[in-house]
């Protein structure tokens, strides 16, 4: 005997109701057509669930019995349906890790392809510290990552997104704040800024150490956020050199970026752990891959 959940739904709001014509409304069919679905679930059954007459509509003592069996396999039913689209977003969920800009001016076309990829991929982004950008995909806590290099390759796998020019943060009243570029000759006996936070590698390749006259950095106060880099070079306390979609997706009053011609570009790329063989993250590359390819130079 097959009594389909939803005409045992139909049952249940029928006799709710005590009425078919405010149950048909509140099912969302017509009256005619809830009436010939409760004859058939009667047929099935074989017994008499409602008895009608010109100005009521009662359950009987078959139907008096079945509620609770009724709503017993609805709720199943629901829970069913519940854990299927749990279990469908369990599937497609990524957790994305990013850190100051992410993927530049990629990052929203990125994840509007991701949205409307047939994949459904629900993605929950996850901002992290300058030292954890590779770190936290091999431990786990994200599935894959906009990071910049200098990159951690062991255990992990990327996709190029872009390359940026480096630019040097500069306080407002610098001598050289109103240029069009420069060369990093002009900035090296500067004060700079470390990086409170990342591998010696990170630290090194921001400070633009080894020099390429050799001459030791002077270093200044330590940061560990973009806030921190532009309070202290708005105070003079120092300068830095950054990424050149920073000055994109923030601003100082107190703070200009200069191009530095003679740096070799920044490249982001997307990290995923190398040994990760899941088909939604396999699927998010290609499409990360796609959207880079795509876009042009001003869009980056």
């Amino acid at each position: 005997m097959d009594t389909h959940p939803r005409v045992l739904r139909y049952f249940l709001v029928v006799a709710e109701e005590r009425h078919f014509r405010r149950a048909a409304e509140r099912l969302y069919i017509t009256g005619p057509a809830l009436s010939q679905q409760i004859k058939q679930l009667e047929s099935t059954l074989g017994v008499e669930l409602f008895r009608r007459t010109s100005r009521s509509v009662e359950l009987t003592a078959h139907g008096e019995e079945l509620v609770p069996l009724a709503r017993s396999v609805v709720e199943g039913s629901d829970a069913i349906g519940a854990w299927a689209a749990a279990t469908k977003t369990r599937k497609n969920r990524l957790r994305v890790g990013f850190m100051s800009t992410a993927a530049g001016d990629l990052t929203q076309r990125i994840l509007a392809s991701a949205q409307a990829s047939p994949r459904g991929f629900d993605v929950e982004l996850h901002q992290l510290d300058w030292d954890d950008q590779t770190r936290a995909v091999t431990d786990g806590r994200v599935d894959a990552a906009f990071v910049r290099e200098p990159v951690a390759t062991e255990g992990i796998r990327c996709t190029p997104v872009f390359a940026e020019p480096r630019v040097a943060m500069l306080p407002a009243g610098h001598r050289l704040a109103g240029r069009d570029s420069i060369m990093f000759a002009d900035i090296a006996g500067e004060v700079f800024m470390p990086s409170a936070i990342g591998s010696r590698a990170w630290i090194d390749y921001w400070l633009v150490e080894p020099r390429p006259d050799c001459r030791p950095v002077r270093r200044g106060p330590t940061v560990s956020s973009v806030e921190e880099m532009l309070e202290n070079c708005a105070g003079g306390r120092g300068i830095a050199i950054t990424a050149g979609s920073v000055p994109k997706f923030y601003a100082h009053p107190q703070v200009r970026f200069v191009p530095v011609d003679d740096l070799s570009p920044n490249h982001v790329v997307l990290a995923v752990a190398a040994d990760d063989a899941r088909t939604v993250v396999a699927d998010f590359e290609r499409l990360v891959a796609t959207v880079a390819r795509a876009a042009g130079p001003g869009d980056r």
